[in-house]
């Protein structure tokens, strides 16, 4: 066999087995969309039914179901909290730790990245505790705090890297024109940061709305969180796979949203520090 046609064999392997990776992964995606319009009994239909007649009846029930969609707004109040602080927060302490020669700042970086390793289920019950005995328990601001902690050492790593992408030359340029160090950074280094900082605050905001370990243990029924609202649709009388469909379509939706908005940004992000 040629050298061109083992490329050849390679090349249709190859593809062969992306596309088998791709159906892999988007079926759970086709079950979600397409029993979100299915009745109960089609739902339920065994062999599954590939070819249905669509309906509205789950996306209504779910409309109209008054705790469901409580949770959907407290995810969203949470989730845009937690970005903002975690951005305006950790950007100014990327920039230092990017620009100033602090003392011990690898010892720094590290003790922010520890804050990671530990798996979430192994502070769940302390922070429990200390929720319980601040009276922190179902509460926005609690949520808010915890879901903080968990995201600012990310966002600082993240956003240090982008800072350091900006040359120091384009903001010593804008400091000899007049500008103050606080100026330099908005008119110069955010500008160029934008999509870093898109990146940053997408996978922050994904990893909050879809969190459920701290939200099981923390949440109460003022602050209960969508991904926890779904597990409602879950009772003795059985499993509703038709409305977890259509709120699970929901819960993806904003993220789907987000991502198409920003892709541009998500892309320059991956490109910056390139300049001319």
């Amino acid at each position: 066999m040629g050298k061109k046609r083992k490329e050849q064999v390679l090349s249709v392997v190859t593809n062969v087995f992306i596309w088998v990776c791709a159906v892999i992964c988007a079926y759970p995606i086709y079950w979600l969309v397409t029993t979100a319009f299915k009745t109960r009994v089609d739902a339920f239909a065994v062999p599954p039914k590939w070819i249905f007649t669509p309906t509205l009846e789950n996306i209504k029930l779910i409309l109209g179901a008054e705790s469901f969609m409580r949770s959907y707004l407290n995810s969203a109040l949470i989730s845009f909290s937690t970005v903002f602080l975690a951005l305006f927060l950790g950007i100014p302490m990327a920039y230092a730790l990017a620009r100033f020669p602090i003392p011990k700042k690898k010892g720094i970086m590290m003790w922010l990245l520890s804050t990671k390793m530990a798996p979430p289920i192994l502070v769940a019950i302390p922070y429990y505790m200390i929720y319980k005995n601040l009276h922190l328990q179902d509460t926005h601001f609690g949520l808010i705090i915890v879901y903080l902690m968990f995201n600012l050492a990310f966002t600082v790593w993240m956003t240090k890297g982008f800072v350091e992408g900006v040359p120091i030359e384009l903001e010593e340029a804008a400091r000899i024109d007049g500008a103050t160090r606080l100026k330099a950074f908005f008119k110069v280094d955010v500008p160029v940061m934008k999509g870093g900082i898109a990146a940053t605050g997408i996978l922050c905001f994904i990893t909050v709305w879809n969190e459920f370990l701290m939200a099981l243990i923390l949440s109460g029924y003022r602050t209960k969180t969508a991904p926890i609202s779904i597990t409602g649709f879950i009772s003795f009388e059985g499993i509703r796979w038709g409305e977890i469909a259509a709120a699970g379509m929901m819960v993806a939706l904003p993220v789907i949203i987000m991502g198409v908005l920003v892709r541009d940004h998500l892309v320059s992000g991956l490109t910056m520090g390139a300049v001319k």
